[in-house]
Formats: structure tokens, sequence, C-alpha cells
């Protein structure tokens, strides 16, 4: 699938409108990557990986199905100006690898410093996952995402959603998110699943300093 970058994103249902990145076709002709491009902003910013699912995508530009760079999921890049992104989980692949360069208005949104003040769009995310009347799938798409906000108001959605069965096929990227958090979470009274993608997380973070 291809589509153009900063275009709407449409391909699965979100709770938040999203702008495409890095979704690669026919029309991109791979290249040496530019000398001066610092992949160290991005690499950083793509720290854990949303909306995964079954199967596997393998690089086009790669000879061979075994070749490094098959990925699944996607990147969400929350912006301080609102906006957020969605890349594919190659996106590493094609800017390291074969020279694409992302638009530059989402390498200086990269670039902004600090933390993200909480705003309209974790609300939404943190109003949506606690409202038992809502889809489950559209609930729990977010979840991930919430740890953009490394505010107490995350941790305390995030461990209502721990203990609801309604929530328990999620139990995974809840763990994922609290671990994400700088707070100390009461580890041992999460439910196993939970616990679970918490351990997983910070295991995964311990081996990627």
């Amino acid at each position: 699938m291809e589509y153009p970058d900063l275009s709407p994103y449409e391909y699965y249902e979100f709770p938040l409108s999203m702008r495409n990145i890095g979704w690669l076709g026919p029309s991109f002709t791979p290249r040496p990557p530019a000398p001066d491009a610092d992949p160290r902003p991005l690499r950083a910013a793509s720290r854990v990986l949303s909306s995964v699912m079954l199967g596997r995508h393998v690089c086009p530009w790669c000879p061979g199905e075994t070749t490094p760079g098959g990925g699944n999921g996607e990147y969400h890049y929350y912006a301080h100006d609102g906006e957020v992104y969605a890349a594919p989980a190659m996106l590493l692949h094609y800017v390291e690898v074969h020279g694409y360069r992302p638009p530059e208005r989402f390498l200086q949104a990269l670039r902004v410093p600090g933390e993200l003040p909480w705003d309209d769009r974790a609300e939404r995310l943190a109003t949506l996952l606690l409202d038992p009347s809502e889809d489950v799938l559209l609930r729990t798409a977010g979840i991930v995402d919430l740890a953009s906000w490394k505010h107490p108001r995350t941790l305390d959605v995030l461990l209502q959603a721990a203990h609801d069965p309604k929530l328990d096929v999620a139990g995974d990227d809840i763990g994922c998110a609290l671990a994400l958090l700088p707070y100390d979470v009461p580890a041992d009274d999460l439910p196993e699943l939970v616990r679970w993608g918490f351990d997983l997380q910070r295991t995964t973070d311990g081996a990627n300093p």
C-alpha cells in the first residue's frame, strides 16, 4: 500500500486524526542515505509500535523474504502542535537503508524539546479507554499511545484499565504502556497478562538503553 506523505491516514479506524509518513510504494526510488541525514531523533522517537496485527511486511527493495527490515505495526508520533503522524514499522529501515527522507515538517516536530502537556488528544484516548459503552477494539486502539504523555493522569487511567475485565484482551498493551511511564508501578498487583506486558517492555528497554 502506498499513501502520500502528510495525507490523511485512512488505513484503519483510529480515535484521532493522523497524517501518513513513509507509506512507500512503486513511486519511491531507493537511493543511498544522504550524508547529512541524522536518523537519531527518529530512532529515539520510534520506541514502541502501535497497532500490531497478524502477518509480516517484507521490504520490497530487499532481495529475498528473509532479509532484515520485515515488520508489522505502526509508529505513532505526537507533535506538540497537535498533529499525529502514523508510519509503518518499516520506517527506520526505509530511512537508514534505502535513503527515504521524511518531510521536513515531520522531522522538525521530532526535534521540539520537552514533554507533551496533557491535551485534547490525550483526554480523548483516556476517556475512550475507560468508556464501557464503546467498542472494545476502538477503546484499546490507543493504549500504547497514551504513554506518549508522561502525566499522572496517564498512570491513573492505565491502572483503571488494567483491572477492567472487558479489556483483558489488551492486557499486554496496558502493561507495555505502564512500563513506558516514569513512575513506580505496583507491578505485583497487576493481572497476569498486564504484568507480562510490563515485564516484557522493561526487559526490552534494558536491552536497548
